[in-house]
């Protein structure tokens, strides 16, 4: 999975994914964050489920391509359908989903 986004810095593409995460139920299950310049959403409920995201500059702003994903046993039967919502909330953000 590839996310590019037209804004350089990664603490201003977390803190917009945040704010549209707001209050909605996905916001209280799940997390992200920046990890040594790296995006790392991380699934809390029933277990816990990591994706991380390797960040690379590209001239018009910033890429994250999934490097590693840890999924809870829990989570396995749901992946696909908390895949698509995290990516609707990427889009909202700004982010421009390349491959899924």
């Amino acid at each position: 999975m590839n996310i590019s986004f037209q804004e350089k810095d990664p603490s201003k593409i977390i803190a917009e994914i945040k704010k549209v995460m707001g209050t909605r139920q996905l916001a209280q299950m799940v997390d992200f964050a920046l990890v040594d310049g790296d995006l790392l959403v991380t699934i809390s409920k029933l277990g816990k489920s990591t994706l991380t995201f390797k960040r690379q500059e590209t001239s018009d702003g910033c890429q994250f391509k999934l490097e590693r994903e840890k999924i809870a046993l829990a989570h396995k039967p749901l992946k696909n359908d908390v895949k698509g919502k995290i990516l609707k909330v990427i889009e909202k953000a700004g982010g421009e989903i390349l491959e899924a």
